[in-house]
């Protein structure tokens, strides 16, 4: 009998102290963010001659709305594995898709280092404290915030990582779920849309993106940099009667980016900056710098002309930039850019933010498409859990590809955020 309560004792105390060993441990997070902006648009219609500039147009709209990343999410970890889960808000500029999926991804741990498999920021992915547009960071304006994507990332604990990513082609990721334009040139395919109807641009990826770089830290200075390569194949074909079609070229398209970017810490000053070169980078990443088509007229502005009620309409200009690889005139596009920020810890409360950017894009055959940015804002943490970013700011797309004036936007107002 004594035997026998022993060993129910034994066992019990076995799976105790088994139970905690073997238990998941959650925890959860999120934001709400929400943004009050003033903006005033200025954007002009193509020039009528040689010589007359276009005419200027006006929009100045107030803006009261949930940001883009207003979020919620969970973590689990189980000995050496862990895992994220985070939904956002749906995206200001496109209501109608509803919250996405922000990341979703397991990690293990085996010592040396870590194995990533889900979606996730670009391992080359780095912002300024501008809060404006989402706290877009200086999207397109010398950040080089493309999005999350699916990708197996292997980092190791010395600071290097390589990784594998979903590729993309012609200017439109490869990742959506329907074929939205099979006869239409930079058209987002699904990874079954191979057939096409009629004429323009086949795309066909044989290869993942790959980025691979080191992130490290020396005293005060938190550095990082790396490459990313992307290649993709191009078939051009032309309509001959009803439905059958002939190539007339066919290439590959390779694309590339290097880059460096950190943070030097010499409080209360501190100071952050981002540079960048590559070939082919709306080939490679899908940047809000995507908005530059290789045809048409410069309708990117649309989609990127600050929160909702600030969209430009009826802009008229000419074609956009190179920042694809130009299927129409065989040309690379080549583009360099990149920020530098000043941040000053006043109090424990109170920080301040000031940055500038340039980005180029040039296929060296039309005229190089420019932009730049400037913004400052002062982060005052009321409480733990809330903070409120007064801000103001000002784009300038300057000139596009045939000379024509781009929109310019100055912005003012606060970003209202509670974190838990």
């Amino acid at each position: 009998m004594k035997r026998g309560i022993i060993g129910v004792v034994a066992c019990a105390a076995a799976v105790t102290l088994a139970v905690p060993a073997l238990a998941i441990d959650f925890s959860g997070y999120g934001a709400v963010r929400v943004g009050t902006y003033w903006t005033q648009n200025q954007y002009y219609n193509a020039r009528t001659a040689a010589t007359a500039p276009g005419a200027r147009r006006s929009d100045s709209d107030f803006s009261l709305d949930l940001m883009g990343d207003s979020l919620v999410g969970i973590r689990a970890k189980e000995g050496d594995f862990s895992a994220v889960a985070e939904i956002g808000a749906y995206n200001p500029k496109a209501e109608s898709k509803g919250p996405e999926v922000r990341l979703l991804f397991g990690e293990w741990d085996f010592g040396n280092g870590k194995l990533r498999v889900g979606k996730a920021p670009s391992p080359y992915v780095y912002r300024t404290q501008m809060a404006w547009d989402s706290d877009g960071g200086m999207n397109a304006y010398g950040s080089l915030w493309d999005g999350r994507y699916a990708q197996i990332k292997l980092t190791m604990n010395n600071g290097f990582y390589f990784t594998l990513m979903q590729p993309r082609t012609g200017g439109a990721a490869n990742f959506t779920s329907n074929v939205t334009a099979p006869n239409d040139t930079l058209a987002e395919f699904g990874q079954t849309g191979t057939a096409y109807s009629t004429t323009y641009v086949n795309y066909n990826t044989v290869m993942p993106k790959i980025v691979t770089g080191y992130e490290g830290k020396l005293g005060s200075w938190t550095y990082g940099g790396g490459v990313s390569y992307n290649m993709y194949q191009v078939e051009r074909t032309t309509a001959i009667g009803a439905a059958t079609t002939v190539p007339l070229t066919k290439a590959d398209i390779h694309s590339y980016l290097v880059f460096f970017h950190g943070k030097v810490d010499l409080s209360p000053v501190e100071f952050s900056y981002n540079i960048f070169t590559g070939r082919n980078l709306g080939d490679l990443m899908s940047s809000a710098a995507s908005a530059y088509v290789t045809s048409g007229g410069s309708t990117g502005y649309n989609a990127y002309s600050g929160l909702p009620g600030t969209f430009i309409s009826n802009v008229t200009g000419g074609t956009g930039t190179g920042a694809y690889y130009d299927v129409a005139n065989d040309a690379n596009a080549y583009t360099y850019g990149g920020w530098g920020q000043i941040g000053y810890t006043v109090s424990p409360k109170l920080k301040i933010y000031a940055g500038a950017s340039f980005v180029s894009d040039d296929n060296r055959v039309t005229r190089s498409d420019d932009r730049l940015a400037v913004f400052a804002n002062a982060q005052y943490q009321v409480s733990r859990n809330f903070k409120i970013v007064p801000e103001i700011g000002f784009l300038n797309d300057m000139y596009n590809t045939v000379g024509n004036k781009e929109p310019r936007t100055l912005f003012a107002g606060a970003k209202w955020e509670m974190t838990f």
